[in-house]
This record gives C-alpha cells, sequence and structure tokens, in this order.
C-alpha cells in the first residue's frame, strides 16, 4: 500500500545528503514523535517543518528590517 499524500499543494523533489548523525537522530525523533502522535511521521514531515520554521524567521526578521522593529 503506497505511502499517503500528505501534501495538497504542488511539490518538488529535491535530494539531499545528510551525514548519518544527522539522519539517526531525526529517524529517532521521528519514531517517538508518530509513537505520540499516532499517525506516521517522517523525517521528510520533519525536515519540512523546520524549514517552514526557518522560513518564518527570516520573514518575520526582514519585516522587522522593513518597519524598524526588533522581534
Amino acid at each position: 500500500m503506497p505511502r499517503p499524500n500528505k501534501l495538497n499543494v504542488p511539490t518538488k523533489c529535491y535530494n539531499l545528503l545528510f551525514p548519518i548523525e544527522q539522519w539517526d537522530k531525526l529517524a529517532k525523533m521521528a519514531h517517538e514523535r508518530a509513537k505520540t502522535e499516532l499517525e506516521q511521521v517522517s523525517v521528510a514531515d520533519l525536515i519540512r517543518d523546520a524549514v517552514d520554521l526557518y522560513i518564518h524567521v527570516i520573514e518575520q526578521e526582514d519585516e522587522d528590517e522593513k518597519t524598524g522593529t526588533e522581534g
């Protein structure tokens, strides 16, 4: 049975190399989160969450810079 589609938006595939140590840590985190959330959580889910957070922070910094305010 194929994995369900989690993203309901247009997507792009990107091949990324990780140090094994980082991958192992993410895999363990995904496994633990899947147990607590009672649904499949993959390393890719964690990476997408991290990218979303990074984008949010950068956009907030840019907005603060434009308005002359700080976080």
